[in-house]
């Protein structure tokens, strides 16, 4: 991916707030969906800290390799948007989430890593990734198939690869914990009403609360 996507994020933080939260977020999405800046196992290549900072010094912004880590660990703790809108209504400026240490918050069920990468981007990503699998042969498509990031290929170690597997048993653990807490809730809410379902939550959970 070029730089001109991130001069392109360097040029509305020099030009806006700058304690803005979400563009500097963005710009850590982009980092780590960037395989040509981050390697496999989720670490900048050399000389990328570098590039940025230069990068960032043509956009008119004096840019740290302390502020690149804080943007990447942004990236990385909250991917999700809806993640990040939360982390919006609780901090006020982007120094305020920096000496919170960047809290953890958890994401949807649903929802979806973010992208920041535009139809383009993804799509040429995308038939690079098809073709490197493709023409490895049918062990690089096994590992495809199990771990269906593009971090991982031919050189991650089972260190990587046991790390994530971690994550994601940890991540459906508690996306399987909130569905429950959820079937539960509604199943209190379906009683208070008696098992009629065109009333309104707001009516439930006043039957909710009257019942106990």
């Amino acid at each position: 991916m070029s730089d001109a996507r991130y001069l392109r994020i360097e040029k509305i933080i020099a030009a806006t707030d700058s304690g803005s939260i979400r563009t500097r977020w963005e710009y850590g999405r982009l980092l780590i969906v960037d395989d040509s800046k981050t390697t496999p196992a989720g670490n900048l290549r050399n000389g990328v800290m570098a590039d940025l900072v230069v990068t960032s010094q043509k956009a008119g912004g004096k840019i740290s390799e302390r502020e690149i880590q804080y943007r990447r660990t942004a990236g990385l703790t909250y991917p999700a948007e809806a993640q990040i809108t939360q982390i919006l209504a609780r901090y006020r400026n982007w120094w305020r989430l920096i000496q919170a240490g960047f809290p953890a918050i958890e994401a949807p069920a649903d929802a979806e890593p973010y992208d920041p990468r535009t139809a383009a981007d993804r799509a040429r990503d995308a038939a690079r990734d098809l073709t490197r699998h493709g023409l490895s042969g049918g062990g690089q498509l096994a590992l495809f198939e199990h771990f269906p990031d593009a971090r991982f290929d031919e050189t991650s170690t089972l260190a990587e690869l046991a790390k994530y597997a971690g994550e994601m048993k940890g991540l459906t653990e508690r996306y399987a914990r909130k569905d429950r807490e959820r079937a539960e809730y509604l199943a209190r809410l379906i009683g208070a009403v008696d098992g009629d379902m065109g009333a309104t939550w707001e009516e439930a959970h006043a039957a909710l609360g009257e019942a106990a």
